[in-house]
């Protein structure tokens, strides 16, 4: 049985991006459904695609690719590693080198070296550089036009609300954010503190359990 190692990213800015608990469990799933041992999962929480450069997750699976320390690295998609057209055509290269599988939940094996495989390559690296671009586009965009609107720009923390233009508090939400820093107070991993917020019914402004990338979201903010 090949050993697996996975990957997961997402940028605090993004909202729109998939959670890190939903790639973790698609990794899971994929790795399960292939005859693939999963050794762990590294991760960069909050860190943009836009390159590899301060990612330490990424740096070190790219680490234990060079080592061949694993037979394959597993992504949900190949923009969580890089949006950068260069690096992910780069990254690829290392791959296909270490004779190491570069595989995607959403895109299949990314290391065949046939003609259209390699072709595929520098599609793939577009595509994810084109779309790094578009979300750029759209904030940039959607920014300007509150400020046209004399709107206050981005959504209130947890934690707060906007009332009459000014930030107030919202004391259920201040105390549940009081409840997660002192349980990372007392040693309680990401995790942990998701599984005791769920059992203690402290949940979202939706009304849903909260997710280890906002509780990570919501403890950075509150530092």
């Amino acid at each position: 049985m090949k050993t697996a190692l996975g990957y997961t990213r997402i940028s605090v800015d993004d909202e729109g991006s998939i959670s890190l608990d939903y790639q973790e469990a698609a990794i899971r799933e994929y790795c399960d459904r292939n005859g693939l041992r999963l050794a762990r999962i590294e991760c960069d929480n909050g860190i943009s695609g836009k390159s590899i450069t301060n990612r330490p997750a990424i740096q070190r699976v790219l680490q234990a690719v060079d080592n061949q320390e694993f037979g394959a690295v597993v992504v949900f998609k190949s923009d969580r590693v890089s949006r950068d057209g260069i690096e992910s055509l780069q990254i690829e290269k290392l791959f296909l080198r270490k004779a190491v599988d570069y595989l995607s939940v959403t895109e299949g094996n990314l290391c065949g070296d046939g003609v259209d495989d390699e072709f595929m390559r520098f599609i793939r690296a577009g595509l994810n550089q084109r779309e790094r671009r578009l979300i750029s586009l759209r904030t940039r965009t959607a920014l300007q036009r509150k400020k046209a609107k004399g709107e206050r720009l981005g959504r209130p923390r947890y934690g707060w609300k906007v009332v009459g233009g000014s930030l107030v508090p919202v004391p259920e939400e201040q105390e549940a954010v009081a409840r997660m820093v002192a349980l990372k107070g007392k040693g309680y991993t990401t995790r942990e503190i998701v599984s005791a917020l769920k059992e203690e019914g402290i949940r979202t402004r939706t009304g849903r359990p909260f997710n280890q990338t906002e509780v990570v979201r919501i403890l950075r903010r509150a530092a």
